[in-house]
């Protein structure tokens, strides 16, 4: 069974300090245990500062990510990371996916925003998978982890993983219902990684974790600050009765 080691980074990003937050993730990239890929909360650079957000956007290509993607290539180690990208009007809430040499395999703009993050982001219109660490990756952000239809139009895709970044704050353990859902949705297994600390009035609760493709929680991570390096089955083929995808009838859903 093909897998993949993947280092959860469950960390505290220094609020407005982009340079800070990012030396911080090139160490762990750098010195830490080796992984094919590493996985970093929502907007894991510049801190959740929607009120920054415009000042502190940059662009994917932008020289602050030089020593990241340099750590990439050193380890062998592909990276998704939250920052917030520069836009024609907004910034975009978003990940950056490096793949194992450092080159950038995509960027996903989070497509659902909550709250007052619809002030401060242009939301995103597009759903992909990218290939890292030689595996076909699912992107999402927090708030798009509650919706079955963006985890479905991935796995339309084909995902070997699907991965979500995000910054939750406590909301009656939504996400974890949520990511073991996803997981089972699709039968794909799910990498959730989430902050922790507080910033911006909100406190933001970790629990990052590992769903396999049945929804059964196999690792997890507490509520301070933390990184594990856990080995993820990839998605395999379904038993055919349980592949749900399968068995949709369109014809009889409505949505409005």
């Amino acid at each position: 069974m093909r897998s993949l080691s993947v280092l959860l980074a469950q960390v505290l990003p220094v609020p407005g300090d982009p340079g800070r937050n990012l030396d911080a993730a090139v160490r762990l990239v750098r010195d830490g245990p080796p992984a094919d890929l590493a996985v970093f909360p929502e907007l894991a650079v510049p801190g959740y500062a929607l009120d920054a957000a415009s000042r502190l956007a940059v662009a994917p290509d932008d020289p602050c990510f030089a020593a990241l993607r340099r750590a990439c290539a050193d380890r062998r180690t592909a990276v998704v990371i939250g920052f917030a990208e520069s836009g024609a009007d907004r910034p975009y809430d978003a990940l950056l996916c490096l793949d194992e040499a450092g080159a950038t395999a995509g960027v996903y703009r989070k497509t659902h925003l909550f709250g007052a993050e619809r002030d401060a982001f242009a939301a995103g219109d597009r759903l992909g998978c990218v290939v890292l660490a030689g595996a076909r990756v699912g992107p999402l952000v927090c708030f798009d982890l509650e919706f079955p239809e963006v985890a479905r139009t991935l796995a339309s895709e084909a995902p070997d993983l699907l991965v979500c970044s995000a910054a939750m704050s406590p909301a009656d353990g939504e996400h974890r219902v949520a990511a073991r859902a996803r997981a089972l949705d699709t039968r794909t297994p799910l990498v959730y990684v989430n902050r922790v600390g507080d910033e911006g009035g909100y406190r933001f609760v970790g629990e990052s974790r590992v769903v396999a493709a049945d929804g059964s929680v196999v690792a997890e991570l507490g509520a301070e600050p933390a990184t594990a390096v856990v080995r993820v089955p990839l998605r395999t083929t379904p038993d055919p009765d349980v592949d749900y995808r399968h068995h949709l009838r369109p014809e009889l859903y409505r949505y409005r």
